[in-house]
């Protein structure tokens, strides 16, 4: 009846095992699953009328819908695969030893002796390093051979392998698994700073695109002014208040205006096909190339960054970088190799108890056997070595921590001295702008009241023209210094 109870038990264990299984069958870890992302519909299409892309729109699409960043995930998903993998060796083995032979009997020299042997085996690993084992075997008539006979119903048994010190809670099985585990977490953290690197190229990208139909818009306005001052000649010329060489110069600084124009459009192109590379709609294939309806109308001005978010920017880079995270999930994985290469340093003695019953005819009852082994190394350079290695990798995980930690603060540091720059600059240049305004204003009444020349008004389009494009360049390189300030505080 006890071995009964010791069988049930073992039963009882392996159907209560923790599992997870999928719908093709397979026990799997819940990081199998695919990231969650929040689907919104962002298929332009260009000709049946304009939909704004703004920049939540954009990143959201980005963010939901880029292929790249599902390879990524996909691989996210290989550190789940290996945790399933390493927790194989927790799997219920089922071992036997079956077969026939005829060999020299072991008691009479030159006497053929018949066997029929059968000993399976089911060996249930844990991972405190105990064993349970269920035994049976079924070998009779087998004296006088290396099988140790049986009744004809059999023995079945039970019992346990016990390692005394070395691989007693702390086990290579064991803490293999336990790395693997976090294994995912680290890979997670891979997984996040690609998606911040993704986002921040994409919204480099968004607003090098905005920036580049701004600069287009200028260009357009001025060949409109310089259109209207090559009119304003002719009529002077031809009333005989203007010589017509001016009116030549005004027609070629027309020409110049629209050649800037040319280019303006070029780059603007290149900006859409450069932004087109992130965007795909909902089912994974690419939105249809972006035209000048898409570009929202207005942008968010530029604005000081106090010292209080400096602080708080610094803080949250330092919580929430994913690359700070993987160090110190990396710091837990040496350690646990540590502490498994100090519990190899104890020897190997492992004890082992069975327990069973010999039933049938030629049965002798209860049984049972208890053996203990013993190994050891004599230098122990295997165990010492991974010491040594796993002490130096501990080392040299903190040392990049420190370090890792000191370029996220220099980095928030100069994306904030970026943004406040940029801001200042921003002033500055609309001051510019509305200064310049003015003046050709006036040299251009002037050209009416014929008290100025076609070279002084040139020259007013010309400052007012570089003055917004540096407005431009200002307003594009402050909210880039802000996207880089939210992939920096992992705000996106």
């Amino acid at each position: 009846m006890k071995v009964i109870s010791i069988l049930l038990l073992l039963i009882h264990i392996i159907w209560c095992l923790p599992k997870t299984q999928a719908a093709d069958g397979i026990y799997e870890p819940l990081g199998f699953a695919k990231r969650q992302r929040i689907k919104s519909d962002i298929s332009f299409t260009i000709t049946q009328g304009a939909t704004e892309l703004t920049p939540t729109i954009f990143l959201s699409a980005v963010d939901n819908n880029y292929p790249r960043l599902d390879a990524l995930d996909a691989r996210r998903r290989i550190a789940s695969a290996r945790r399933l993998e390493v927790q194989g060796v927790f799997d219920p083995m089922l071992k036997t030893m079956n077969g026939y032979t005829w060999m020299q009997n072991t008691s009479k020299f030159d006497t053929l002796k018949r066997v029929v042997f059968n000993q399976p085996v089911i060996e249930l690993p844990t991972r405190s390093g105990i064993t349970l084992l269920g035994t049976y075997r079924f070998n009779p008539r087998s004296s006088q051979s290396p099988f140790i006979e049986t009744g004809f119903i059999g023995e079945f048994g039970g019992g346990v392998m016990v390692p005394l010190l070395r691989g007693l809670i702390v086990n290579e099985r064991h803490t293999t698994e336990k790395v693997a585990k976090l294994g995912e977490p680290v890979a997670t953290q891979a997984f996040s700073l690609n998606r911040l690197d993704i986002l921040l190229r994409a919204s480099l990208a968004y607003w090098n695109w905005v920036g580049t139909h701004r600069k287009l818009q200028v260009a357009r306005h001025l060949v409109q002014l310089s259109e209207f001052l090559v009119s304003a000649a002719q009529k002077r010329s031809n009333a005989g208040d203007l010589p017509r060489i001016q009116v030549t110069e005004a027609e070629e600084d027309f020409q110049r205006r629209t050649a800037d124009k040319i280019a303006a459009e070029l780059e603007f192109k290149r900006a859409t096909y450069e932004l087109a590379v992130y965007l795909f709609d909902n089912n994974g294939r690419p939105v249809p190339f972006l035209d000048e309806l898409n570009v929202p109308n207005g942008w968010p001005a530029p604005a000081a960054f106090s010292g209080q978010e400096i602080d708080e920017s610094v803080r949250r880079a330092i919580d929430r970088r994913p690359e700070l995270k993987r160090i110190a999930l990396e710091r837990e994985q040496a350690k646990l190799q540590l502490r498994l290469a100090r519990n190899d340093l104890l020897p190997q003695a492992d004890a082992l108890y069975t327990q069973g019953y010999d039933g049938g005819v030629s049965g002798i009852g209860n049984v049972f056997r208890a053996q203990v082994t013993f190994s050891q190394p004599l230098y122990l350079r295997n165990a010492r070595g991974r010491i040594k290695a796993s002490q130096f990798n501990i080392e040299a995980l903190n040392a990049e921590e420190t370090a890792e930690r000191q370029r996220l603060v220099a980095e928030v540091m100069n994306a904030a001295a970026t943004l406040n720059a940029s801001y200042e600059k921003y002033l500055a240049v609309a001051k510019q702008v509305e200064k310049s305004e003015a003046v050709y204003t006036g040299e251009k009444k002037r050209f009416n009241f014929g008290d100025s020349t076609v070279f002084l008004v040139t020259q007013r389009e010309r400052q007012l023209f570089d003055a917004r494009i540096k407005l431009v360049d200002a307003q594009v390189e402050y909210l880039q210094a802000s996207s880089r300030m939210q992939a920096l505080t992992v705000t996106f």
